[in-house]
């Protein structure tokens, strides 16, 4: 079933009103899902010792697919979250939770939906939508779908299509761009077709 809203993206004033009135470990899950586009699960899932600090890259191994188990950048403003997340331990979850069964923290829905409502941002608005905007963005500097699909796990080109929306916009613009440069020579066309269809 289609979440509702899950194609939103979350424009930077709106990431802002979030975490200035959330609360951790929502705010971490929130940046790490779209600094990496990660899945919740995935991010709820993070090993310490799968973090590698050298290269700058979390290792996703929990998955069934051969393309949702890979590797996604650390980008520079994770380093700090992260590092105080794994508090000088060599392993284990990097959000644990007690009450948990599995050991590992497994929502922040309650923490976001608080912060959505503080922030008055509409309900259409979710967490997955941080993994949009983080397939929205890398789309749009890179132009390079494959690598999409490969950093986020996909394994269907039309799931991945979904990022191309921002293109899209900027393709209309340039037809309508070339259209106006265009108008009189159309105009003009137009003119001699009815002449000659009132002859």
């Amino acid at each position: 079933m289609k979440e509702a809203g899950r194609e939103l993206t979350i424009e930077p004033e709106t990431e802002a009103k979030l975490l200035a009135v959330g609360k951790q470990p929502m705010k971490d899950v929130l940046i790490l899902i779209q600094d990496t586009g990660m899945r919740p699960e995935e991010v709820f899932r993070i090993r310490i010792e799968n973090i590698n600090w050298s290269q700058r890259l979390i290792f996703n191994p929990n998955e069934k697919t051969k393309a949702a188990r890979r590797h996604v950048p650390i980008s520079e403003r994770m380093l700090n979250p992260l590092m105080i997340g794994c508090s000088n331990k060599p392993e284990g979850w990097l959000f644990p939770s007690l009450r948990a069964e599995c050991g590992h923290l497994t929502t922040v829905a309650k923490q976001f939906r608080d912060a959505r409502t503080k922030a008055g941002l509409p309900e259409s608005l979710v967490l997955y939508c941080a993994r949009h905007t983080f397939g929205t963005a890398a789309y749009g500097a890179t132009g390079n779908l494959a690598m999409v699909m490969n950093v986020m796990g996909h394994t269907d080109v039309r799931t991945a299509m979904r990022y191309q929306h921002p293109v899209l916009d900027s393709v209309r613009e340039a037809i309508d761009q070339r259209n106006l440069r265009h108008k009189p020579r159309h105009n003009e066309l137009r003119v001699q077709r009815e002449s000659v269809v009132s002859i």
